[in-house]
């Protein structure tokens, strides 16, 4: 072997000396310190694994709220599609038994009728519709939807009638001096919620209309029950502006009092009845003894002619019968 060859052996089993030096490990005892650095970054590769990973993630879920986010921004933006606005005080709005006029919007500002083709290849005119709100004392309040027919669209000006069923109530708290807006369309997501708040509206009031029948129906039999009563209970106890007929009392004094008054007027004639029973009992009994007196007197009397019989007939009195 040649001297720089044993130069390079001698060198690389210096440095082999050096890598091997013993130092202390992570966990105690003697660890290489070779084995340390491979340690260290195999821990630092496998954090930036995991970091990357979340990363991946969290871009992925970042992406979805932006796409959502834009097409929240695109149906705001869209959804709503042109409006109108009226200032407070305007004096360009006034209300027309249960409508609303505008003086200051009409066909120059886009209301406008179109024709459309339907289904069946007939041509249907479309009147304009749009959406009302107007500013109150609890803030932003939708007024509904309303629709302009063509009698009442002009050039600068324009009738709203409600498309709805709105009540006289509903329709007085409108304020024609407040400030309004007027929309061409609404998203769909809030015109479904709205069609069917109407539909229960409409139905509740329905309802309404049915309990509100239902009651006056309730109280005319209620009337009719209690004058009914009245009539019983004037048959029964009295009535002093009934009709006065000496035969029928009980239409005047009721039926009640004119039974006792029956009642006691019968028992004074059983009364009247029983006390002459006796009476005629007592004077049949009385009779009787004075014709056997003069009987018994008349055996006594002389020169008594043959077949003549002083014998008195016997009358006897007779009860009368009780009623």
């Amino acid at each position: 072997m040649s001297t720089l060859g044993k130069i390079c052996l001698s060198l690389t089993l210096l440095l082999l000396l050096l890598a091997m030096a013993p130092i202390p490990g992570k966990f105690g005892g003697w660890t290489p310190k070779l084995l340390v650095f491979h340690n260290q970054w195999s821990e630092k590769l496998r954090d930036a694994k995991v970091d990357a990973i979340e990363a991946v993630e969290l871009r992925t879920a970042a992406r979805q709220e932006l796409t959502k986010a834009s097409t929240d921004l695109e149906n705001l933006v869209t959804g709503w599609d042109r409006y109108w606005n009226f200032p407070q005080n305007s004096g360009a709005i006034t209300k027309q038994n249960g409508q609303l006029r505008f003086s200051n919007i009409g066909t120059n500002n886009g209301l406008v009728t179109r024709q459309v083709t339907d289904e069946n290849g007939a041509q249907q005119l479309m009147l304009p519709v749009v959406h009302a709100f107007y500013n109150g004392a609890e803030g932003v309040t939708y007024a509904g939807e309303f629709i302009v027919p063509q009698a009442g669209l002009t050039a600068t000006s324009c009738v709203l009638q409600p498309v709805h069923l709105v009540s006289p109530q509903e329709a007085a708290k409108w304020p024609v001096n407040a400030a309004w807006r007027l929309r061409g369309m609404i998203p769909s997501g809030d015109r479904t919620s709205i069609d069917e708040l109407f539909r229960r509206l409409v139905r509740t009031n329905e309802l309404t209309q049915q309990t509100v029948a239902n009651i006056v129906r309730q109280q005319g039999l209620l009337q009719a029950a209690e004058n009914a009563l009245s009539v019983r209970n004037g048959e029964l106890l009295g009535n002093p502006s009934g009709i006065v007929d000496p035969e029928r009392p009980e239409f005047v004094v009721g039926l009640l009092q004119a039974i006792e008054d029956f009642e006691e007027e019968r028992n004074q004639l059983q009364l009247d009845v029983d006390y002459l029973r006796r009476a005629l009992k007592a004077s049949s009994e009385e009779r009787n003894q004075k014709l056997e007196a003069l009987a018994g007197a008349a055996t006594k009397l002389p020169d008594l002619s043959p077949g003549t019989s002083l014998d008195p007939p016997k009358v006897t009195g007779q009860s009368a019968t009780a009623n």
